[in-house]
């Protein structure tokens, strides 16, 4: 069962700045973080699962499970 996400527009703003970064990380370094399994971020209240797709961090859209 997927959680719905209640973010507000900072929440946001600050999820896709911190997937970018460790998107560049990954691309720079060549390092990525849990590569075969999903990744939590904390983020205030809220517990993101994102996950490595191949070319970006993403949000899973299983949030939740």
């Amino acid at each position: 069962m997927s959680a719905p996400l209640n973010l507000t527009a900072e929440q946001l703003r600050t999820l896709g700045i911190v997937l970018d970064e460790l998107t560049e990380i990954t691309k720079t370094h060549g390092v990525s973080l849990t590569p075969q399994a999903r990744l939590e971020l904390g983020l205030d209240d809220n517990v993101l699962m994102v996950s490595w797709d191949g070319s970006a961090y993403v949000i899973d859209d299983r949030n939740g499970d």
